[in-house]
Order: C-alpha cells, then sequence, then structure tokens
C-alpha cells in the first residue's frame, strides 16, 4: 500500500533526472487508475502498455520540451504536464490517490502562463476520454475526435485548441 504522499501543499517544478523512474510508474498508474470509467480493458491494457522506460521518459523529457512537476512530500511527483514548443500538450498525468486535489490545475496553471510569456498564441493537445472536461474547463474548445490504433486496438482521443491570443 502507498503511504500518504498528499500531506502539504506541492511544490510545481522543473523536472529532473531523477524524476525518470518515477514518470515512467506514474504514467501506467495513472491510466491503469483513472482512465476505467473511459475505456475498456484491452483499451488500456493497450495504453498503458506503451509505456517507456525511465532512460526513454528522460530522454523525451530533455528534448526540449518543457516539463513542469507537482511533488509532494519527500519531493515525489504527484503529477506532470508537458510543453512541446509548437505549443502542443503531449502528457498530463497524476496518480490516482492525488486525482481531484488540483494539482493537474496548478500544473497547467505553471504551463499557461510559461506558454504565455514565451509568446505562444495556441495550446493543443489529443485529449483522453476523461481529461477532455478538464482541458474544456482550461478554455480548450473541441475540434473532433480522434479514432486510431494502440498496440491493434480501436481507441480514441479528441483533438482540442485553445487560443492564448490572437493571430497576427
Amino acid at each position: 500500500m502507498p503511504r500518504n504522499i498528499l500531506t502539504g501543499s506541492p511544490a510545481i517544478r522543473l523536472y529532473r533526472q531523477s524524476d525518470a523512474a518515477a514518470l515512467s510508474e506514474l504514467y501506467v498508474r495513472s491510466i491503469e487508475g483513472l482512465a476505467r470509467p473511459y475505456y475498456s480493458p484491452e483499451q488500456i491494457g493497450a495504453w498503458a502498455g506503451e509505456v517507456a522506460t525511465p532512460e526513454e521518459t528522460h530522454a523525451k523529457c530533455s528534448d526540449g520540451r518543457l516539463v513542469l512537476v507537482a511533488a509532494g512530500e519527500n519531493d515525489d511527483p504527484l503529477a506532470y504536464i508537458d510543453l512541446e514548443m509548437d505549443g502542443h500538450i503531449d502528457m498530463l498525468f497524476c496518480l490516482p490517490e492525488a486525482a481531484g486535489k488540483g494539482f493537474a490545475s496548478a500544473l497547467y496553471q505553471e504551463l499557461e502562463c510559461r506558454a504565455a510569456a514565451l509568446g505562444m498564441a495556441r495550446l493543443y493537445v489529443e485529449a483522453s476520454e476523461g481529461s477532455r472536461p478538464f482541458f474544456a474547463r482550461k478554455g480548450f474548445t473541441l475540434l473532433s475526435r480522434h479514432d486510431f490504433e494502440a498496440g491493434g486496438i480501436a481507441m480514441h482521443n479528441y483533438n482540442m485548441e485553445k487560443i492564448l491570443r490572437p493571430r497576427t
């Protein structure tokens, strides 16, 4: 049984190489623990099966994108989000026991502030069924449903965007 990691307020900080293994595990735990109301066991297995090794996670998190981590007690990651330099949010994952406690919102708010400071005009995401309402609450507009396969299993998510400033 995991220990209580939710005492105190999380710190929002930049990704560190020492986070790689924890983020790989967090990814799987988030999918397995939070996607059940929205996806079949086969879909969850295919999605969670795409987990990266800690080395692959570190390579992805170090490729020039911004990766923010909500860290709790003992600096353990509770949730994380990323931002590619074209405005794409590729990852937003949270430990099941930390879900609904405002960590994803805090991460998103910091990410949007940084995106605006970088002069980005638009953010976009392929939101899962479960994260679609979260992004809608943050002002994202639904563009389309995206059907695809993962590990030979039919999946879907949603293309969404948020305009941060008018295009010139």
